[in-house]
């Protein structure tokens, strides 16, 4: 909410300057409008379902034009003959930002998974085999489904997307540049 007041706020005279959009828009952004829940399973082997319940965004600090992306979730594992297993995980991924200039959006693509941390350490063995379903699923949600979008309903954001012309990823933003501060695509 605080976002939408500081970006109108930014955007109320039509500035002729870029507009940043922060890593801590995005992470706001993703963490309300990007849940993520999978069930996984085969039978008679192994079922699984896993939430991640929160997403961290970092924009151009690990490596220049891209985005780190910190998932942190819980999961259940059920094993055949086993109780079930409750645990977390935190999966860290790489991934290439994009602005569609048509929609408005920011969008995330080609995620890499970096690293990953399950507790319990003893479930890191059996779950191993799922890590790769669950980074393909994450790759076909966030690949559909925009990271940040400007709303269309404000008139300052609806003039922004109409001007947009390009972008560059700086350390920790997103600046957009409007048909009157040129473009860096």
């Amino acid at each position: 909410m605080l976002h939408a007041l500081l970006l109108t706020l930014s955007l109320s005279s039509h500035t002729s300057g870029p507009i940043d959009i922060t890593e801590q828009d995005l992470t706001s952004y993703v963490n309300q409008n990007a849940r993520y829940q999978q069930q996984y399973g085969l039978p008679g082997l192994f079922d699984v379902d896993v939430n991640l319940d929160s997403m961290r965004v970092q924009l151009g600090r690990q490596k220049a034009g891209m985005a780190a992306v910190q998932g942190n979730g819980r999961f259940t594992l059920s094993l055949p003959g086993k109780p079930a297993v409750d645990g977390t995980i935190r999966a860290d991924f790489e991934a290439k930002p994009r602005y569609h200039l048509q929609t408005g959006a920011i969008y995330l693509d080609n995620f890499t998974l970096t690293s990953y941390e399950i507790k319990p350490a003893d479930v890191q063995q059996q779950f191993a085999p799922l890590v790769g379903y669950l980074v393909q699923g994450l790759q076909t949600r966030l690949a559909q489904q925009p990271a940040y979008m400007l709303n269309t309903k404000d008139k300052d954001q609806r003039w922004l997307k109409q001007h947009v012309t390009g972008f560059e990823l700086l350390p920790g933003k997103l600046r957009l540049h409007t048909d009157t501060t040129g473009s860096a695509e």
